[in-house]
């Protein structure tokens, strides 16, 4: 058995569909407009220097030595492991 559509189907189908995205569109420019603003405020911080760099190195090295203590003691049995710590 065909489905069949009548002309005013179609239509009110087509015009759901164009409604949809209509709001898809306009929600797309309000988040566009949004980006633009956040960007813009970014752009201006491109040239200055990052205020927490010292803590960001202090940081970083740390996680350093943890993943050197990790593979240096991955092949060791759990229970020396936990002696360790």
């Amino acid at each position: 058995m065909a489905i069949t559509t009548t002309p005013i189907g179609a239509i009110s189908r087509l015009e759901h569909a164009l409604g949809g995205f209509e709001q898809e569109r306009e929600s797309h420019r309000i988040r566009l407009a949004d980006a633009k603003r956040r960007l813009a405020s970014y752009t201006p911080r491109l040239d200055e220097s990052f205020p927490f760099e010292a803590k960001l190195e202090l940081k970083l090295s740390q996680l350093d030595e943890i993943e050197r203590h990790l593979a240096a003691t991955a092949d060791e049995p759990e229970e020396d492991r936990q002696e360790a710590a």
